[in-house]
């Protein structure tokens, strides 16, 4: 891989972290599922567990007593292609103790 092709890799993974970012503050949660493929998987702040995409906003709408359907979507790409292949976990660095569950459980009024 070329310089330029890891810097353009970069750049494409900063926009969707971008993206993913400003989803969860506009709390934009159908936004927030569409960027991720069912297969895709997020390390919640270096937790100690892996959850999938579905996981995650599975608990979440059980915390919130919403109900949506969540709809696998496969999104093109280098930086998806990245997430989908654990790019962005780093399950030798979890050193965090709280898992999600225990965050919304905190975080979200019952």
């Amino acid at each position: 891989m070329s310089d330029l092709q890891a810097v353009a890799d970069r750049v494409e993974i900063e926009a969707l972290r971008g993206e993913f970012t400003d989803a969860v503050m506009m709390r934009d949660y159908d936004r927030f599922a569409s960027l991720f493929t069912e297969d895709g998987a997020w390390r919640i702040m270096g937790g100690p567990r892996v959850y999938t995409v579905a996981e995650l906003i599975r608990a979440y709408l059980r915390a919130v007593g919403g109900r949506r359907p969540i709809l696998p979507i496969r999104m093109p790409g280098r930086a998806a292609r990245a997430v989908r292949e654990g790019a962005n976990l780093a399950p030798e660095h979890a050193v965090g103790k709280r898992t999600w569950e225990e965050f919304l459980a905190e975080r979200v009024p019952a």
